[in-house]
């Protein structure tokens, strides 16, 4: 048994590893353009805009800490 699973476990890593190569980019042919939109408001209560860092790295903490 171990050694059947063994021989399992080869072949999907096998599997995982093969196909084509992909080129660099997007994988949907969108321009880099596109993207989401985001909008809001600071606590001082100015407008900020995603627009706003374009160009510039920008960090997004999505985390909750309920």
């Amino acid at each position: 048994m171990p050694r059947v699973l063994l021989v399992l476990l080869a072949a999907l890593a096998l599997a995982a590893c093969g196909g084509e190569e992909s080129s660099p980019g997007p994988a949907t042919g969108a321009s880099s353009e596109a993207g989401i939109s985001l909008a809001g408001q600071t606590l001082d209560g100015e407008s900020l805009s995603l627009e706003e860092f374009r160009g510039k790295p920008l960090f997004v903490n999505v985390w909750a800490s309920w």
